[in-house]
């Protein structure tokens, strides 16, 4: 993912110093992300980092230690948080017809909005909260896990889980549209870049809880075993 960005990032700037050769050569350009600052011109780049809080990720893994295996529970605690949960037996067949799958479904706007407040909320509205839509509470512990993970991020307004920048992620990456690629601006590179890392993050987070969680199921069976384990 790093390096598809990399290649990304420098296929869009080539196209970007073709139209503008004069600008480029005596301008910068700036964004701010949120969390990093920055500047191009045409010979250099530089970005400066923020640093980062990510305690919010201890309190999501305690969270999914104590309801990963009741997920019912863990769906009543994103109810209370006030995130919409749609069970429907025909959940995946409604979501295809938006190229959405089971799961976390991000903000919406426009038709598609229309179309998943006509289904689920009943109401005429082009414009949706982020929700949940599932077949049944059966699901996948680590993809939950990951869902969850992205949704609790979302829910804090980290930066990446924009309707805009979700949907560009959406078309750059699984659709890879080449003359969506080439219109995007500096900026909207950036909130793509914001969208990556998160996806990194949620993911860097599941490996390492499935890891931890396979570690401890082992040191219990060998305490039971009467076997020695390692600290």
């Amino acid at each position: 993912m790093r390096k598809s960005f990399k290649k990304l990032l420098i296929r869009i700037f080539k196209n970007h110093k073709k139209k503008n050769k004069n600008m480029m050569d005596k301008s910068i350009l700036s964004a701010n992300d949120g969390n990093n600052s920055c500047h191009i011109n045409s010979s250099a780049m530089l970005t400066i980092e923020k640093q980062k809080d990510m305690t919010y990720q201890i309190r999501i893994e305690k969270m999914l230690n104590d309801y990963i295996d009741k997920p019912q529970k863990l769906f009543e605690y994103i109810k209370g948080a006030g995130t919409k949960v749609f069970l429907n037996k025909y959940a995946a067949k409604i979501l295809s017809k938006i190229n959405e799958q089971e799961g976390l479904i991000y903000p919406k706007k426009g038709l598609k909005a229309l179309y998943l407040n006509l289904i689920f909320n009943k109401k005429l509205s082009f414009k949706t909260d982020e929700m949940f839509v599932l077949s049944s509470y059966n699901v996948n512990l680590v993809t939950m896990s990951y869902q969850f993970y992205n949704w609790y991020a979302c829910k804090m307004n980290l930066n990446g889980y924009e309707f805009e920048t979700q949907e560009k992620f959406k078309n750059v990456f699984e659709v890879c549209e080449t003359d969506k690629i080439n219109d995007l601006s500096f900026e909207e590179i950036i909130s793509l870049k914001n969208a990556i890392r998160r996806d990194i993050e949620a993911i860097d987070f599941v490996k390492k809880l499935v890891v931890n969680k396979s570690t401890a199921k082992k040191n219990l069976e060998k305490i039971k075993t009467g076997q020695a384990i390692s600290v």
